[in-house]
């Protein structure tokens, strides 16, 4: 079973949202991908990023999914919603 954490402490702060710009993995542990859970995020689906951005190098970033988990992915994978995209 994954893990989740939808504690609100933990979830403040992600609120620019970003959209997949093709298919991609997320994990749940980039130190150690063996350990970790994974998934798919699907072109078009929307994560949420930190307002302060920060992460586990320049190949992972921590994300909220619409689900309200946090996981990693690859921060080249998305592009932010503009305002007009957000309806």
């Amino acid at each position: 079973m994954q893990p989740k954490c939808h504690s609100s402490l933990a979830i403040s702060g992600f609120n620019r949202p970003n959209r997949a710009i093709q298919n991609t993995d997320w994990v749940s542990d980039p130190a150690d991908p063996t350990q970790s859970y994974r998934g798919q995020i699907q072109k078009g689906e929307t994560v949420w990023f930190h307002d302060d951005l920060f992460g586990s190098g320049p190949a992972w970033q921590q994300v909220r999914l619409a689900d309200h988990t946090l996981v990693f992915i690859n921060p080249h994978h998305f592009e932010p919603l503009r305002q007009e995209q957000m309806t």
